[in-house]
């Protein structure tokens, strides 16, 4: 487990800037187009620095600290990353989980050591993410109730990093219960690629865990961009019954991710709100029908050995393709998410 910690103090801050919107403009579970446009900008800065994740937050209008989590272990599938902030006021909280990297994404969603596991209580949950998830999770549990106290994350993070071998910190869950008026207000969760699918897991830890029930309501929102299924049909509606209204995946073109894992590492279902792009260019509309799962592994790793030479020759965006390795770029979320939104929250 590897933690890091990051500082900024933003000089244009002012009434009217993002962090007040986020906080007093969203009511939970609302659609929102500007929140859509900053997390996607948060989930693909995902993929850098702590310290550059919280400058490009400060550039966008957020003050505040940010924690990042990091754990991997490749032997048995773990790729974890985690980003925290925290405004300066202490009222907004931003949860970003990292995607794979683009190279490891198709060999690690189709590993034979990604096979079906149970999660607790109800249905499977894909190994590989489960055990990412779970490696963050007792970490990020005592970072999320620092969140919900008020606690600087710096200073938790402190706490956590003892001098004295051995020392076990007091755990800050523990206060989550006690304090009667929190002082945060609005958290939102986000991620990009397999991001956006332990975004999601994230969640579902904060909806299973008794403890942390009272931050259940503060979750605004969960803004996943092409993520991958992590649940299974069974587990996919529980999740779906719990905070499925808050839920909000975006998947761009003929981006193939959102359709992994293949059907034949196991049956997964997608649960949410599920929003496409009306074209290259165009804004995100809400479809009904949910995405659905590539057949194979072979199918998979063809896909994307082709979309991968197709980006690599440069060749035409109008040959036709059924799905496209380019398309999975955080740079296409993040393009579609700036423009009019048609339908959904405000405009």
């Amino acid at each position: 487990m590897h933690l890091e910690h990051a500082f900024t103090k933003c000089p244009g801050t002012k009434k009217g800037d993002p962090g007040e919107h986020l906080v007093d403009g969203v009511v939970e579970g609302q659609y929102d187009h500007c929140v859509a446009e900053l997390l996607s900008v948060a989930s693909a800065w995902s993929y850098t620095h702590v310290e550059t994740y919280t400058d490009r937050l400060c550039q966008m209008g957020l003050d505040g600290e940010t924690v990042a989590i990091r754990v991997r272990n490749d032997a048995i599938l773990v790729d974890a990353t985690a980003y925290l902030f925290q405004s300066a006021d202490k009222k907004l909280g931003i949860l970003t989980v990292r995607g794979t990297a683009q190279d490891d994404i198709i060999r690690w969603l189709t590993d034979v050591r990604g096979r079906m596991m149970p999660f607790p209580s109800v249905g499977m949950v894909h190994g590989g993410l489960y055990r990412s998830g779970m490696a963050l999770w007792p970490t990020l549990r005592e970072f999320l109730a620092a969140l919900y106290t008020g606690k600087p994350l710096g200073k938790r993070l402190v706490e956590l990093s003892p001098k004295k071998p051995g020392k076990r910190p007091e755990s800050e869950v523990d206060a989550v219960g006690k304090k009667k008026k929190p002082i945060l207000e609005a958290l939102y969760i986000t991620g990009h690629s397999t991001g956006g699918s332990l975004a999601g897991m994230a969640t579902a830890g904060i909806y299973m865990d008794p403890q942390l029930e009272p931050m259940r309501k503060l979750v605004r929102g969960v803004y996943a961009y092409g993520p991958a299924m992590f649940a299974d049909p069974t587990l996919a509606r529980t999740l779906h019954k719990q905070f499925g209204d808050k839920t909000y995946r975006f998947m761009y073109e003929n981006d193939f991710v959102t359709k992994m894992p293949p059907r034949t590492v196991g049956r997964y279902m997608h649960f949410g709100h599920q929003l496409v792009s009306s074209s290259r260019d165009g804004v995100w509309v809400e479809e009904l029908r949910l995405d659905r799962q590539l057949r194979t592994a072979l199918t998979a790793n063809m896909v994307g050995a082709i979309a991968r030479a197709k980006d690599a020759v440069y060749l035409s965006m109008s040959l036709p393709m059924a799905y496209n390795w380019g398309d999975h770029s955080p740079t296409n979320y993040m393009r579609i998410s700036r423009n009019a939104y048609v339908g959904l929250g405000n405009p």
